[in-house]
């Protein structure tokens, strides 16, 4: 994937080629050597539409460059850039800063912390250093009660009391994220961070960590895109979402205001989910992996789990991790409702494997498999399940005799051709299962058999 500021355009010539003007100074303090004016005061510069501001500078003005010994702030447009101390050189069209250094982007909604910054004003480009730290504020929330983005991030005052690099008038409120009366944040850090305020990319590099509420990520490296708002994650990405943990080679988050929408994950990819314990029933684990996985998430919560190509799951119960029940194929959709399994459908080589306990005692395990298997759940608990084409099921549990007693091990098996279907629950008293005729699969949902892996989710 190419970076977008890498091709990113320049500006017209007569952007470039504008003068560097001086526009005032409290103080004039003399020469240092030929040609270099030390200024201090009220120090302010013009570059076409970007101002460089500062208590104390030297002016190499035949060299076009501006050290700010005590404090800086550069404005363009919405912008702002500030720090402890700068240069800015007009040829080149860089500004570098050292200490406490802030950065706001023109929408007012993305804001850069860290300790280093070197600013390539034609490209648009920042490079930040010093525990570099990108936000993207989120206002929907809570709008009418909280502090608008522009607001929240405000740029700090320098140590310099003198210091004219200090937050606008309308911006005294410090972003808090804590409370649900803070903006909704995005956090994102690492070693190094770039951020384009073109195109509003911001790009971390090792030891990547991003937070947003009950969202918690590591990788090696990230992209955020704040038009599309999504985040495109490499490096051994691992994306926590409260009880849902998720791996992979590659993925991508699409969001939308405060909502994650989708998580794509491609290469080796596994998600792990706990239901926790209620008054009514156990806590409960499900594991899923395949080549590919898309997640969909319905109030901050996930609603269905598409794996794709060689699609393996488990589930079980965490006080019986024994009896594990499986199903696999070559591809598996899993449906939630809240945080229980509601419905789950394998097509292609489908198999599943699953045990029947009746007031916590163990009844007998179900063996099936067929082109294609589904499942409807009740309670988080296995209810009924048809497996269609080239059908085979195997009961091992417990023979009834006529009488009621003499219960011993027994297996039983069957066999049915191609469009055939056999429908069975787990129950321990089944014997044979009949072919069913056209049974109606459980929740059964419309659309491509085995459908293609999206990439680019809206």
């Amino acid at each position: 994937m190419v970076p977008v500021h890498a091709i990113a355009t320049l500006p017209p010539a007569q952007e470039r080629n504008a003068p560097l003007i001086m526009e005032n100074a409290d103080k004039f303090e003399g020469y240092r050597s030929r040609g270099e004016y030390v200024l201090s005061g009220k120090v302010r510069f013009r570059h076409g539409d970007l101002h460089v501001e500062t208590e104390r500078a030297v002016w190499q003005k035949d060299r076009n460059i501006i050290f700010c010994e005590s404090s800086m702030r550069i404005t363009r447009g919405g912008s702002v850039l500030t720090a402890d101390r700068g240069t800015y050189d007009k040829n080149l069209g860089q500004a570098t800063a050292q200490g406490n250094v802030f950065m706001r982007d023109s929408s007012g909604d993305v804001t850069a912390t860290g300790q280093s910054i070197v600013y390539l004003r034609f490209r648009h480009l920042a490079t930040l250093t010093g525990n570099p730290e990108v936000r993207r504020f989120y206002t929907a929330k809570d709008s009418a009660a909280s502090p608008s983005a522009k607001d929240s991030a405000a740029a700090p005052k320098p140590k310099d009391p003198k210091a004219i690099a200090k937050a606008p008038a309308k911006a005294p409120v410090k972003a808090d994220t804590s409370g649900s009366n803070g903006p909704d944040t995005l956090s994102i850090k690492g070693d190094i961070m770039t951020y384009d305020d073109s195109s509003q990319v911001a790009i971390a590099d090792g030891n990547v960590r991003i937070h947003r509420d009950k969202l918690n990520i590591t990788c090696k490296k990230a992209e955020y895109h704040d038009p599309t708002d999504s985040l495109y994650l490499l490096g051994e990405p691992q994306v926590v979402v409260d009880d849902n943990q998720v791996k992979g080679e590659i993925m991508r988050m699409g969001m939308h205001g405060e909502e994650i929408k989708s998580l794509l994950v491609k290469g080796s990819a596994q998600a792990h989910s706990v239901e926790p314990a209620t008054d009514t029933s156990v806590a409960r684990q499900s594991d899923v992996h395949g080549d590919s996985l898309f997640l969909a998430f319905k109030q901050k919560a996930i609603d269905s789990v598409q794996v794709f190509k060689n699609a393996n799951g488990a589930y079980f119960d965490v006080d019986k991790p024994d009896f594990v029940n499986k199903m696999s194929g070559d591809y598996m959709v899993l449906r939630f409702n809240g945080k229980q399994v509601a419905s789950a459908n394998v097509l292609g080589g489908a198999k599943s494997t699953y045990y029947h306990f009746e007031k916590k005692l163990l009844k007998g395990k179900n063996d099936a498999q067929g082109d294609t298997i589904d499942f409807a759940f009740k309670n988080g608990k296995v209810d009924e399940v048809m497996v269609k084409g080239m059908a085979k099921g195997t009961y091992f549990g417990e023979k009834p005799n006529k009488a009621g007693a003499g219960k011993g091990p027994d297996s039983l098996a069957v066999k049915s051709p191609a469009a055939d279907s056999l429908k069975t629950a787990p129950k321990p008293d089944v014997k044979a299962v009949p072919p069913a005729g056209k049974p109606v699969p459980a929740k059964p949902r419309s659309g491509p058999m085995r459908p293609n892996i999206p990439w680019r989710v809206k």
